[in-house]
């Protein structure tokens, strides 16, 4: 995991565009992540997972993978999908929850705003929790448990390239 990371940092220094590295330098951050519901909506099944960066790739960025092998991925148009292997195989938009955030400048999960979470039937408690205007009240809750840290030498490299992209734009 830590070798996948290394290589991304110094990948995208090589790329050189300020996006690439912008990503990179994100991601590492987010190495492991938990995310569950701060309101009750959740089922258990979706409820406090940790993800962790896998070396796979999906539309161009990292796999994140939670011990009972829901993966959460980057799909085409900028959204964050958690979904199973069949959703990923099938390049699902929506899997089981997904952050209708479309951007494609999104750069790691831990990124995205934490009410524009969306979840289907399977990972939604009922009744669902909705606001006094009876808008449906899903916020998440993500917490970043270990990422690399800006000293880490490749981390440091890209954080300067960053830094002098940033400042020629």
């Amino acid at each position: 995991m830590f070798t996948c990371l290394l290589w991304w940092l110094q990948r995208a220094c090589v790329v050189g565009t300020k996006h690439a590295v912008q990503l990179a330098v994100a991601q590492a951050r987010a190495i492991v992540f938990e995310m569950g519901s701060s309101t009750p909506w959740l089922t258990a099944e979706f409820q406090d997972l940790r993800y962790v960066i896998t070396d796979r790739v999906v539309s161009g960025a990292p796999l994140w993978a939670a011990e009972n092998g829901t993966c959460m991925y980057l799909v085409a148009y900028g959204m964050i999908s958690i979904g199973c292997e069949a959703d990923l195989a099938a390049d699902s938009i929506a899997g089981d929850i997904w952050n209708y955030v479309v951007d494609p400048g999104v750069l790691a999960p831990t990124l995205l705003p934490t009410h524009g979470w969306w979840s289907s039937h399977n990972a939604t408690l009922k009744p669902q929790p909705t606001t006094a205007d009876g808008v449906p009240a899903f916020s998440m809750r993500v917490t970043t448990v270990h990422g690399l840290h800006d000293a880490e030498p490749a981390m440091a490299a890209a954080l300067r390239q960053l830094a002098a992209l940033t400042a020629h734009a």
